[in-house]
């Protein structure tokens, strides 16, 4: 499949468009809002998706498990995100299931990493790969996201639960990826 991050929340709107009831409409467009944001580096909209007082877990394989807790911890999680372009992402979601407590989705994230901000994290061989090797390098994990109902059709933020370390799966990106 072809690295398109522009594609990734198309599902959720195309189930929302399905979807007859009504709060459950609101949660997957409010999801496909986020996502679009997120991965346009839009912080204001991107926030707006979500309730004055977010929490996220980021569940790792491993011991690197990350809590943020309130608005400043996670738009600052997000800032830094956009600083160091960490959106270039792109979700397939192979499953999306929604019911009033929130939606879930399930796929796959590929990212997109230039050799330098790798370095950066102290990644220096991937795959017996020196980084330095290649100017782009592209990861590929499973991923389930559950996205929180606040009550009111904003989200609470989300659960994150990666099927391997993201590292681990690194190989050279190439246009065809």
């Amino acid at each position: 499949m072809k690295f398109d991050p522009q594609t990734s929340w198309l599902p959720l709107r195309d189930k929302a468009a399905t979807t007859e009831n009504q709060l459950h409409r609101t949660l997957l467009e409010q999801v496909a809002n986020h996502m679009e944001a997120e991965i346009n580096g839009r912080l204001e909209p991107l926030m707006a998706t979500l309730t004055a007082h977010p929490k996220y877990h980021f569940w790792h394989v491993g011991p690197e498990n990350m809590i943020l807790d309130g608005y400043e911890a996670v738009s600052g999680f997000y800032q830094n995100m956009f600083a160091n372009e960490g959106q270039n992402f792109h979700v397939i979601c192979e499953r999306i299931m929604v019911d009033d407590t929130g939606v879930v989705t399930e796929g796959q994230v590929r990212q997109q990493y230039k050799s330098d901000a790798l370095l950066a994290m102290g990644v220096t061989t991937a795959n017996g790969q020196k980084i330095a090797s290649s100017p782009r390098w592209l990861s590929n994990t499973q991923l389930i996201t559950v996205w929180p109902n606040a009550g009111d059709g904003k989200l609470i933020g989300e659960d994150i639960y990666f099927g391997e370390d993201p590292m681990t799966t690194l190989m050279p990106f190439t246009e065809d990826a």
